[in-house]
């Protein structure tokens, strides 16, 4: 959706030039909270100490495993089928996503990077919870996507720090909502 909120964005009244700040998943909050980044697109769960923010879309996750993982040939898993795996953060895939850091160090460190995400997961090394828009983008020979049927949706959401008076970041959150509203009415996730 981010082309799209980009294009809603410049239209709006109070639109300021955007430079763009990519970073690993989780990092978007402290960006958020010490001044480096003015508003941001996060996936559930986050850390929304001192922000505020508004929902934009829900959908269902799926997990991302290695093609030969002898669960691939399931149709459907529980959390607790992924029980002994670990998420790209080091923390258990059997008890769901984290928000926080994990309980323990990953053996290969925590990686945010989605390419190196993909490929730790053909590998067999971690396993990984997408937002079925992403695995649809996505789609690789080595990896399969399951259903998980006790793992909670996820949703985007626009993020700005709560003492925040910038009209250019109401303008922003204005274009995200209305992107979002008139994507979830066309049935697009894009």
């Amino acid at each position: 959706m981010l082309p799209k909120i980009i294009e809603a964005y410049e239209a709006e009244e109070g639109a300021l030039p955007i430079e763009l700040v990519l970073g690993g998943r989780g990092e978007q909050p402290s960006q958020l909270r010490d001044g480096r980044a003015d508003v941001a697109l996060v996936p559930s769960p986050f850390d929304a100490h001192r922000l505020d923010f508004e929902p934009l879309l829900t959908e269902p996750r799926l997990v991302a495993l290695a093609a030969n993982d002898p669960l691939a040939a399931r149709s459907r898993l529980s959390l607790a089928d992924l029980e002994g795996r670990l998420l790209p953060d080091g923390a258990p895939a059997g008890q769901g996503p984290s928000a926080g850091p994990p309980a323990t160090a990953a053996p290969h460190g925590p990686v945010s990077d989605l390419t190196q995400i993909f490929k730790l997961v053909e590998l067999g090394v971690i396993v990984c919870f997408l937002p079925v828009s992403v695995a649809d983008r996505y789609r690789r020979a080595g990896i399969t996507y399951l259903p998980v049927d006790d793992l909670e949706p996820t949703t985007l959401a626009v993020l700005w720090p709560r003492d925040s008076r910038s009209p250019a970041v109401a303008a922003f959150v204005r274009a995200a909502t209305t992107v979002a509203t008139t994507a979830y009415a066309l049935g697009h996730r894009s």
